[in-house]
């Protein structure tokens, strides 16, 4: 995919999730009782239903996390969104993309993430479901592909 196609697919991905109009709506007990099935499902203590924009992301529903929003810049859930299929990492801090990611090395202090996309209906990914903890944990097989149903 060149830089152009890249780049005109984020604009509709953009403008996909912007028509759900669902980004700084107040949390929903439905939401909420999904994110709490993802922590469950991934043994670990927070759960998430994030939406990514191109400078934040939003937490439509959280368990454990105790934020609603946090900047790009620290954001694993911008980048489980960029290869379209579950994203795992067992160890923040030891994985090259994160050592030095505010939210390994300040509260919450992730240490392994799990997400799986969520897709529009065209196919366009605005956000991962997923968990994460405070602790390194291989996420087994089974937490993946189930994680992975929604989506």
């Amino acid at each position: 995919m060149t830089v152009a196609e890249a780049g005109l697919r984020e604009q509709h991905r953009l403008a996909a999730l912007s028509r759900y109009e669902i980004l700084d709506t107040p949390p929903e007990a439905e939401f909420d009782a999904v994110a709490k099935l993802a922590a469950e499902i991934c043994g670990v203590p927070m759960g998430f239903i994030s939406l990514v924009t191109d400078d934040r992301q939003f937490f439509k529903a959280e368990v454990g996390l105790g934020v609603r929003q946090t900047p790009i810049a620290q954001s694993f859930c911008a980048k489980a969104i960029q290869n379209g299929d579950i994203m795992v990492v067992d160890d923040t801090a030891r994985d090259a993309r994160f050592p030095d990611n505010p939210a390994v090395t300040g509260p919450p202090h992730i240490r392994v993430y799990a997400g799986a996309p969520l897709r529009t209906r065209d196919g366009l990914v605005i956000g991962p479901l997923g968990g994460g903890g405070t602790a390194p944990k291989t996420l087994d097989p089974l937490a993946q592909r189930t994680l992975k149903m929604p989506a």
